[in-house]
C-alpha cells in the first residue's frame, strides 16, 4: 500500500453511497480523498481537485446515469489516465457507457455495488489493496465483476484495474522543471485553468515532437483565434517552424 490515497470521483447526486464508500474503505486502512468533504471553503476548487488526483494512489469510480453524463467527470478520469492512476470503477446501477466514458473504460473492470453491497465494497477494498501493493491481477469472482466492453461476461474472472505500462521511451519534450515548461503552462492556464499543468505533461510525454507537443495543447483552447494565438505563442517559445 502506497502512503498516498484513493480520489474518489462521483456525481453529486450519488454523494450518500460516495461517503459510504469513504467510509467502507478507510476503515480498512485505506485512506481516501473526497472533494464533499476534503475541499475547504478557502480553496480553490479546480486546483484543489487537480492537486489531489496528482497525488491520488488510484481512483475510484462511481459510476452510474449521473456521473455517465457529467464533463467534469470526464476530466478527472481523463487527468487520472495522464498520470497511469488505476481506476477502480464501481457500478451503481445496470448501465453501460457511452460516448467518451465507453472509450475511457473500454478495458477497465468494473464491481457492481448490487444486489450485495457489504461483499461489492469488500470486493473493492481487497482489490485496491491488492493492486496498490503491485499484485497487477486479481481474480474476481464477485458476481458482476465484469468488463465494460462486454456485459455478457458478468460472472468471469477479471483482470482488475492493471495500471498502464510505464513507457520506456525517450525523455519528454520539455522538463516539469524547465522555464519553457513554465512558460508554456502559463500560456495555457488562461484558457483551462489549472488542468494546464496536467496537460502540459501528458502532452511532453506523448509527443513525437516539439510541433506535435504544441498542436496537442492548442487542441484544448476553444475559440479559434485564441487557439491560432497560443499555437504562434507556444511555437515561438520552442522555437519551431510553423
Amino acid at each position: 500500500m502506497t502512503d498516498s490515497h484513493i480520489f474518489i470521483c462521483f456525481s453529486s447526486k450519488d454523494l450518500a453511497t460516495a461517503l459510504e464508500a469513504v467510509a467502507f474503505l478507510e476503515g480498512r486502512g485505506i485512506p481516501c480523498w473526497i472533494s464533499a468533504r476534503d475541499v475547504l471553503p478557502s480553496q480553490n476548487y479546480q486546483e484543489t481537485i487537480v492537486h489531489a488526483l496528482e497525488r491520488a494512489g488510484g481512483i475510484v469510480f462511481l459510476f452510474s446515469e449521473f456521473s455517465s453524463k457529467s464533463a467534469e467527470i470526464r476530466k478527472e478520469l481523463s487527468i487520472g489516465g495522464s498520470i497511469n492512476a488505476p481506476v477502480f470503477p464501481l457500478r451503481l446501477s445496470p448501465i453501460t457507457p457511452t460516448g467518451a466514458l465507453r472509450y475511457e473504460l473500454a478495458t477497465r473492470q468494473w464491481i457492481d455495488i448490487f444486489p450485495d453491497k457489504e461483499k461489492a465494497l469488500g470486493k473493492l477494498a481487497e482489490t485496491v489493496q491488492l493492486v496498490l501493493r503491485g499484485s497487477g491481477v486479481v481474480e474476481a469472482d464477485v458476481g458482476g465483476a465484469s468488463p465494460i466492453a462486454g456485459a455478457s461476461m458478468e460472472n468471469a474472472p477479471a483482470q482488475v484495474a492493471r495500471p498502464p505500462a510505464t513507457r520506456t521511451t525517450r525523455g519528454p519534450i520539455v522538463g516539469a522543471d524547465s522555464k519553457e515548461f513554465e512558460a508554456i503552462r502559463a500560456l495555457l492556464v488562461r484558457h483551462v485553468g489549472p488542468i494546464a499543468k496536467v496537460l502540459v505533461l501528458k502532452a511532453a510525454t506523448e509527443a513525437v515532437s516539439p510541433e506535435d507537443f504544441c498542436q496537442r495543447l492548442a487542441a484544448h483552447v476553444k475559440v479559434p483565434a485564441d487557439r491560432a494565438a497560443f499555437l504562434q505563442a507556444a511555437q515561438a517559445r520552442l522555437a519551431v517552424k510553423s
